[in-house]
């Protein structure tokens, strides 16, 4: 193997004996044929190590920590011995499509302005959806005030170290969230609007077995947070977090008009803090609420069944054209075909 690849592909395991080989060939398969694979073995206790050495492909490096250090460290210890000008993110039960590397490669190849290229996935195992996230800068560092929106990165080494940016053990399991939330401030990032990667629903993950997950991601993201709006309350902040930007559903129509009115302080906020482009935020914060708005719709709107009077009645009532437009022709379809087995 040539000690010089254009890539390094990044691959910390720890107890994902089950899927690690799925992964493993995902990469060997790819349409792009020059990486080296770093495989570092963080202390696993199960099989791991053993489903690993199976593969004699000279591409693949394989490195054990002599104990069980933690992701976030693994991460930076793989960084420092990436041989590669790129390095790319692979975890051991998560599946790349053979095309990824390629594509991704390519943009940085075409832009040198651009430091670390992400892209979509699909959600498979006990989920089954797929997400693309925002795709340029600026969308992605307003996108980053809601949550994690950069994934499987394709990142140049030399960004990174001349930087110094690494990712912090203290913020595990939201080490990713917290990474990007510090990269997006210094360096150029861009989401490629294409599922190149398989993210595996399981069990046996960090993000759903470590109980502290969702307090973590809160925690980076209120520190985001006060990078751009230092001028809010704690109050203030904590609601922004908790509902604005969490999981909270809209129930009723006085929600919508309290994520109107959040819309409003924050674009008021940034208009004498000048953060980012005030477009582009009333752009990122509007579809944000429509993601919401979409949810209320399907689990509320139509929640006895679609019909025509009930898709009237939605046109009617101010939400209809703050939905997307494929989304709207959806909801007719689904409610025109209703009266059709109706009329049956």
């Amino acid at each position: 193997m040539q000690q010089t690849p254009k890539i390094t592909v990044l691959m910390p395991v720890y107890n994902v004996a089950p899927y690690v080989r799925e992964a493993i060939e995902s990469i060997l398969n790819q349409t792009c044929r020059d990486f080296e694979l770093l495989i570092i073995n963080d202390g696993s206790t199960d099989a791991t190590r053993t489903e690993v050495l199976k593969f004699t492909d000279p591409r693949i490096r394989f490195v054990e920590n002599e104990t069980n250090i933690g992701l976030a460290n693994t991460l930076n210890k793989g960084i420092d011995l990436a041989r590669g000008e790129y390095i790319a993110r692979m975890d051991g039960d998560d599946i790349s499509l053979p095309y990824r590397l390629e594509k991704q490669a390519a943009i940085l190849d075409d832009h040198p302005e651009i430091d670390i290229c992400g892209a979509g996935y699909r959600f498979f195992g006990t989920k089954n959806f797929d997400v693309l996230y925002p795709s340029d800068h600026q969308s992605i560092q307003i996108g980053l005030l809601f949550g994690c929106c950069m994934i499987i990165p394709l990142f140049r080494k030399k960004s990174i170290e001349n930087t110094r940016l690494r990712y912090e053990q203290d913020f595990f399991p939201a080490e990713d969230y917290r990474f990007w939330t510090r990269c997006v401030m210094r360096l150029n990032l861009y989401n490629i609007p294409e599922v190149l990667f398989l993210y595996r629903m399981h069990p046996m993950q960090v993000s759903e077995t470590m109980k502290n997950q969702p307090q973590m991601a809160e925690h980076v993201k209120l520190l985001y947070f006060q990078c751009f709006f230092s001028q809010f309350s704690d109050d203030e902040v904590s609601d922004f977090i908790s509902v604005f930007a969490g999981k909270a559903p809209i129930t009723r129509f006085v929600d919508i008009q309290y994520y109107d009115a959040w819309v409003n302080r924050l674009l008021k906020a940034n208009k004498t803090q000048r953060a980012v482009k005030q477009k582009v935020l009333k752009a990122e914060l509007h579809r944000h609420i429509e993601r919401k708005l979409r949810n209320f719709v399907v689990d509320i709107w139509f929640a006895k069944r679609y019909s025509v009077r009930r898709f009237l009645q939605l046109v009617f009532s101010g939400i209809y054209f703050r939905l997307s437009s494929k989304f709207r022709i959806k909801l007719l379809l689904k409610s025109l075909m209703r009266k059709k087995r109706k009329k049956k």
